[in-house]
C-alpha cells in the first residue's frame, strides 16, 4: 500500500538514464494489466535511443504547432502505449496499463510522469510519420504515454480530494 500512497507524478528529470533492465521491468508489469474483453491488443513500445526521443519530441511540436513544447520535461526515456482506432475499451485499458507501470516505476525508484498529449494525435500527419518510422501500422495511435527517469524534485503530498461513501 505505501507504494500506492507514495507514488508522485515527477516533472523534473535529470541527465541519469534508466536502465534497460529497468525499463523491462515496467514494461512487463504493464503486460498484466487488465484488458477489455481480455483483448490485450495494444502494442507498448519502451524508447530510450536519444535520435528516436529527438524525433518523437519533433514531431510533437509539429502536431501541437509549438516549437517550445517541453512536455517531455527532458526525460531520456518514453514508454509509449498504442491502441487500435477500433478498440472503443483503449482508454480504460491504457489507464490500466499505465497504474501498473507507474507503481513498478515507483518501486524501481525510477521517477514518472502520464504524457496525454498524444491524445488527439491519431490524424496528425506528424505523428502518423513518425509512426510508420518505427514501424507501427496505420491502424494504432497512440493513446498516451510515460516518461522515465531519475529526478531530486520531492514532490509535496497534498491531501486526498476523493469523495467515498460506503452504504
Amino acid at each position: 500500500m505505501d507504494i500506492i500512497k507514495n507514488r508522485r507524478s515527477r516533472r523534473n528529470f535529470s541527465s541519469k538514464e534508466v536502465s534497460i533492465e529497468d525499463i523491462k521491468q515496467i514494461v512487463e508489469a504493464g503486460t498484466f494489466a487488465p484488458t477489455g474483453m481480455n483483448k490485450q491488443d495494444n502494442i507498448i513500445v519502451a524508447i530510450s535511443d536519444d535520435s528516436t526521443m529527438e524525433n518523437l519530441l519533433k514531431s510533437i511540436r509539429k502536431h501541437l504547432n509549438n516549437e517550445n513544447y517541453n512536455g517531455f520535461y527532458n526525460c531520456k526515456s518514453m514508454i509509449l502505449l498504442l491502441s487500435p482506432h477500433d478498440n472503443r475499451n483503449r482508454k480504460f485499458d491504457c489507464g490500466c496499463i499505465m497504474q501498473n507501470m507507474m507503481l513498478k516505476a515507483c518501486e524501481l525508484n525510477v521517477a514518472n510522469v502520464w504524457i496525454n498529449q498524444f491524445f488527439d494525435s491519431y490524424e496528425s500527419e506528424p505523428i502518423k510519420n513518425f509512426l510508420q518510422s518505427i514501424d507501427i501500422d496505420d491502424n494504432y495511435e497512440i493513446t498516451c504515454a510515460l516518461a522515465l527517469g531519475y529526478s531530486d524534485e520531492i514532490p509535496k503530498i497534498k491531501p486526498n480530494k476523493f469523495t467515498t461513501k460506503f452504504i
